[in-house]
């Protein structure tokens, strides 16, 4: 399981309202369907990720895609992405518990 802290909560809620402003109210709506979709093994992570490209503005999509990778509560699931993303250099893999993380969190990341 994803190692939580408070910071998660409020990455959390400024990865919502920074979706919200993207996407505006009635497509957000249909986006955080489809990450729920996603979550819960209804739509593959290509399927996720063309979704995401369709809604959210190529200057917006990496930093977001990359926030949404490290704030998902299952770790095979930010696998997928993390892999269908390219594996970005800006997150990685912690080497004991496999959690997708940003490189700033390195440092702070405790294994559960």
């Amino acid at each position: 399981a994803v190692v939580s802290t408070q910071s998660t909560g409020n990455r959390n809620n400024a990865l919502k309202e920074a979706l919200q402003r993207e996407l505006g109210a009635s497509v957000f709506v249909m986006y955080h369907e489809a990450v729920l979709a996603f979550s819960r093994n209804q739509i593959d992570s290509k399927h996720f990720l063309q979704i995401s490209k369709k809604y959210i503005s190529p200057m917006s999509y990496s930093s977001l895609m990359t926030e949404l990778v490290t704030l998902l509560p299952n770790i095979q699931k930010q696998h997928e992405l993390y892999r269908d993303l390219g594996r970005p250099g800006d997150i990685l893999p912690c080497c004991n518990c496999n959690q997708i993380m940003r490189t700033s969190d390195v440092k702070s990341h405790t294994c559960s």
